[in-house]
């Protein structure tokens, strides 16, 4: 889909389906999931070329950050959200020629999507493509601090609810699915920081080229940092957790160790002293004795409560 922002006479950034990317009022092109014809349509109108799947997942910075015929290219791994709701992460890139910006991207960050969120004040109040791009760099900054934030809430109310009364406590498969989905989420985070540090710090060395402001870019690098810092704490909770929870199913695991091993001690003696009594042998004539009867099932009692007794004393449960 090819959505073309031009500044509205009211001064307002808005999608106009006539407008041509290479028009004088057009501020931002965006590609989300585009075809080749709408890739081709922005080359040729913008003379940049606009970088394919395979080069926008590169991990060398020489392949996502780079000049090339008077444009900035720069590609950063970010999160967003599939059609079905799932947090996904993958590479967009940020193209700036002419005064204007390109995005590319198959992914729906939130940070992009006009009319939703905060970014929409500041990029409406944008006049350039190089001012939408750092109202879209913050705006994704604040979504990963939100989610970073909303991870840490939601492993606290989870410790609380599993570690504070077992009564209330949600089943441990159903905790153990949360915390590998909020783990998931934090190394989403973590990964996307670690790519917009890097774009930040070349865009910086780049900024007085194309019109970026240094000063903000510097900024946000250092927001990146302490964000990065409090995704690394995150992990490190978020693992402890899991661990934690893991060894409470190892203590639930005990729990029903134990109920066998009860089950044993009270089910095996009387089944051997009843084998015994059951045995047909001329030489043990003893068993026909009229009081057989009577001890078979008091040594069926006793034996059990007995080894019962030994195993309290001993502590084994």
């Amino acid at each position: 889909m090819l959505k073309v922002y031009v500044r509205t006479p009211a001064g307002a950034l808005s999608a106009d389906p006539n407008a041509l990317p290479h028009g004088d009022g057009t501020v931002w092109v965006d590609l989300d999931q585009p075809t080749d014809a709408e890739e081709l349509q922005v080359e040729t109108s913008l003379g940049v070329d606009v970088p394919i799947p395979a080069e926008r997942g590169a991990e060398e910075d020489s392949a996502r950050f780079y000049e090339e015929e008077g444009a900035l290219v720069l590609t950063a791994t970010l999160l967003g959200r599939r059609e079905e709701g799932l947090f996904v992460s993958d590479a967009v890139t940020f193209i700036l020629v002419r005064g204007k910006l390109v995005t590319v991207r198959r992914i729906r960050p939130r940070a992009l999507e006009i009319g939703q969120g905060r970014a929409s004040a500041r990029v409406g109040a944008a006049r350039t493509g190089a001012q939408v791009l750092m109202a879209l760099l913050a705006a994704i900054i604040e979504r990963l601090a939100d989610l970073i934030g909303e991870t840490r809430a939601a492993a606290r109310e989870l410790s609380a609810s599993v570690f504070t009364d077992k009564h209330t406590a949600p089943p441990l498969r159903q905790t153990l699915r949360t915390l590998g989905r909020l783990g998931a989420l934090a190394a989403l985070c973590q990964e996307s920081l670690v790519s917009l540090q890097r774009l930040a710090t070349y865009a910086a060395q780049a900024s007085d080229r194309h019109g970026l402001a240094k000063d903000e870019l510097i900024t946000l690098r250092r927001d990146v940092e302490e964000l990065e810092r409090s995704a690394g704490s995150l992990e490190t909770q978020l693992n402890l957790l899991q661990e934690a929870t893991l060894g409470l199913v190892g203590a639930q695991q005990n729990d029903t160790l134990k109920a066998l091993a009860l089950a044993t001690i009270a089910f095996a003696p009387p089944t051997l002293i009843a084998s015994i009594f059951g045995m047909n042998f001329q030489s043990m004539h003893w068993f026909a004795e009229p009081w057989g009867p009577p001890a078979a099932f008091a040594l069926m009692i006793v034996a059990p409560l007995a080894l019962f007794l030994i195993a309290r004393w001993r502590r084994w449960f």
